[in-house]
């Protein structure tokens, strides 16, 4: 995000005050600005939120929305960099926080590693992300989460989900779809393929548009890509190179008249290095095969009565562990103990969240039967803690909503009722109008001071626009009331408290 400053021309007619119709300002694109109304039920949504979360034992903490910029990196990958409001400040590489998970994690690490585990926090606020805006998501937009630190296993995955079920539930999302991975089957693969760690970070990138059938997810990342060039050619030489050793190649390049004075890398450092790059060569038949596996596991998405078995079939085929699985099916047991239906789940191992940092279980939530927005997502990340500086390792899970996508989804959200609204006409006395609006106060009413100084009728219109149901002055020491639903009016001594037809 570049910064830049505007030098306003002083208006010499005016003396330097801005004139009048001067250029609106507009607000920056994809942030919003929400009025009254709209503040209302979104705070209704998250009071709601906290609430439900404290029964849980959750309690919320608040980070800062500027972070810096390697928090977000560190484990994420440099491909978070094209989503963040990132900039240098005085030397400084900032961002403006993209999600909260590596935050609260940073303030774990910081201030609450010596506090009994596990630890279970809840946090929410703006966040940014400089992407194409989705149905019901702005690059701005409000995320409340909870994340539980310390504690590993089914039973810690289980607690997390069905907090973020119970919490929509409660928001009255009433039809809504789980769909459960594990990332644990994709890293196995991995492992096992003897690739870069480059080109393991493209693919678990590029699990999400693999999975959504994008095809410029098969793309290879630009470091292979040029290899792919002469693959073909490669492939057709019998370069007799495959067996050489890198000693062996040390010996070649002396006999060929290569001098290594003065150079800051040893032989072996160099044959070492052009062996490696030989071999990536083999990484792009590799990187595909393992971009068709990825899309062979989404291709095996379904219901768990349909598909755990095959999955299973797959894991054994390709030697792969099968503990992803069998915790997956732990976890769904216990949701279905807990009231959850095993029909409203679908599991999906291609599920990847295009976040390096996630270990293991995944899942995320869709309203309206799995056909509506994605209201909620999250899964297992436990080494991040450690990444991020903690003296051991230690297992977390969270999960967070949008929370303006869940009013998208949403029944009405029970906006608490306002306080009954008196217009207080301070008249002559102004300072007598401000204690009368006080003791208005404080008998419960929300009061409004006139400041514009209208005429009767005016005020009157006025005050009802702004919801009032009385209007209320001082004349000779005591208060007279004007009920606006009738224009009735009588006088009285001491305020009186409001009444439920006062309410509304």
């Amino acid at each position: 995000m570049s910064e830049s400053r505007t030098t306003l021309a002083p208006d010499r007619e005016s003396g330097g005050r801005a004139s009048r119709g001067a250029r609106p300002i507009e607000r920056v694109r994809g942030t919003h600005d929400l009025l009254p109304d709209d503040r209302s039920v979104i705070e209704a949504l998250r009071g709601s939120l906290v609430a439900n979360a404290g029964r849980y034992g959750y309690r919320e903490v608040e980070t800062p929305v500027v972070e810096a910029t390697e928090l977000f990196l560190r484990k994420s990958g440099g491909e978070r960099v094209a989503q963040l409001y990132a900039f240098n400040h005085r030397g400084r590489d900032l961002a403006l926080r993209p999600e909260f998970t590596a935050s609260v994690v940073r303030l774990y690490v910081e201030r609450l590693q010596s506090e009994p585990l596990p630890v279970r926090l809840a946090y929410s606020g703006p966040v940014f992300r400089y992407e194409k805006p989705q149905a019901g998501r702005s690059r701005q937009f409000t995320e409340y989460g909870c994340e539980l630190i310390g504690a590993a296993g089914p039973l810690a995955d289980t607690e997390i989900i069905n907090l973020a079920i119970d919490g929509l539930r409660r928001a009255g999302v009433e039809r809504m779809r789980l769909v459960l991975g594990h990332i644990g089957v994709v890293v196995g693969y991995l492992s096992a393929l003897q690739i870069d760690q480059r080109a393991q970070d493209w693919l678990t990138w590029s699990m999400e548009r693999l999975r959504k059938g994008d095809d410029s997810a098969h793309e290879l990342p630009p470091h292979l890509a040029r290899y792919e060039r002469v693959e073909a050619d490669a492939a057709l030489v019998d370069d007799g190179l495959d067996g050489l050793s890198e000693q062996a190649l040390v010996s070649v390049l002396r006999q060929a008249g290569i001098s290594f004075d003065g150079g800051i890398r040893d032989p072996e450092d160099i044959a070492r290095g052009l062996m490696r790059k030989r071999r990536r060569h083999h990484d792009v038949a590799v990187l595909r095969e393992a971009a068709d596996f990825v899309t062979a596991l989404t291709r095996l998405s379904g219901p768990p009565s349909e598909v755990l078995e095959p999955l299973h079939e797959l894991v054994r085929g390709h030697g792969l562990s099968a503990d992803p699985l069998a915790e997956l099916e732990q976890i769904i047991a216990l949701l279905e103990a807990n009231g959850f239906s095993r029909d409203d789940i679908t599991i999906d191992l291609g599920m990847g969240r295009g976040l390096h940092y996630y270990t293991g279980m995944l899942f995320e939530i869709y309203g309206e039967d799995g056909r509506g927005p994605q209201l909620c997502g999250g899964g297992r990340y436990d080494d991040l803690a450690q990444v991020l500086g903690a003296r051991n390792a230690v297992p977390a899970c969270g999960f967070s909503y949008g929370l303006e996508r869940v009013l998208t989804s949403a029944g009405a959200v029970a906006v608490g009722r306002p306080s009954p609204t008196v217009v207080v006409v301070p008249g002559d006395d102004p300072g007598a109008g401000m204690r009368l609006a006080d003791a208005f106060r404080a008998a419960g009413w929300m009061a409004l001071l006139d400041l514009r100084g209208r005429n009767v009728a005016a005020t009157r219109r006025a005050a009802e626009r702004q919801g009032a149901t009385i209007v209320a002055s001082l004349v000779d020491g005591r208060i007279e009331i004007t009920t606006l639903v009738d224009g009735s009016t009588m006088m009285v001594d001491a305020v009186p408290p409001p009444t439920e037809e006062d309410a509304g």
